[in-house]
């Protein structure tokens, strides 16, 4: 008697475990059409608009100033997918004209407006990704980048140039086998830092840096 019920329930629990392993399981579907990951390799290419914000945050003594700006950019990919769960990719950003920003200030003169000039980057990725379904996957980034935004206008140095590990998150949808879109966020660069210092009587610690981000809405192409 026990057997006879040991047998059944060991069955469901191999079955079970199996779609649950699966995320392509379809119970409708024979086993032998399961549609599953296929270690296939491939390049890979793609083009985005991308919304990026640079804030830089400044104190000196009593002076502290916040400036951010957003530039439109355009982002091309290129990269290459070993099977469906990792992947190498590099990128590349540039503005698409200057950058608005607005500047923010503990100085008595009005918060202030105007124009950044260019905004480039670079990022070199490992791209780790996990298909959910055939059609819809999920993805990190986890690399680094080399940005640079020129300063305004009758500024003679960069506002930022240098390189930064970085790192990102996003999704893609597959419309067909060659083409799908995404969405994700990326790190750029981050360099935000603490400044110690006594006002008075009494001891302040501010922080200060650079932080830049970007938001990419994008279509990919496989080969």
């Amino acid at each position: 008697m026990k057997k006879n019920i040991l047998l059944p329930l060991v069955a469901l629990f191999g079955f079970g475990s199996t779609a649950m392993a699966d995320p392509f399981y379809n119970s409708n579907t024979p086993a032998a059409y399961h549609e599953v990951p296929q270690s296939i390799s491939h390049p890979y290419i793609g083009i985005a608009y991308g919304l990026t914000k640079v804030s830089d945050d400044y104190f000196d003594g009593s002076l502290a100033e916040q400036t951010d700006i957003d530039y439109d950019s355009l982002m091309l990919q290129i990269g290459y997918e070993m099977n469906p769960y990792i992947a190498f990719e590099f990128r590349y950003w540039f503005s698409m004209g200057d950058g608005d920003y607005s500047l923010s200030t503990n100085y008595p003169i009005p918060p202030a407006e105007g124009s950044y000039k260019d905004f480039n980057a670079w990022g070199l990725y490992l791209k780790p990704q996990y298909p959910v379904s055939p059609e819809f996957s999920v993805y990190g980034l986890l690399g680094f980048s080399g940005v640079q935004v020129d300063g305004q206008p009758d500024w003679y140095n960069d506002l930022v140039d240098d390189t930064s590990f970085s790192f990102g998150l996003g999704g893609a949808f597959n419309f067909t086998e060659n083409i799908s879109a995404f969405i994700d966020y990326v790190q750029l660069y981050n360099n935000i830092y603490g400044y110690d210092y006594y006002y008075g009587p009494s001891y302040y610690y501010d922080p200060q840096g650079t932080d830049i981000y970007t938001v990419n809405f994008g279509l990919t192409y496989k080969f």
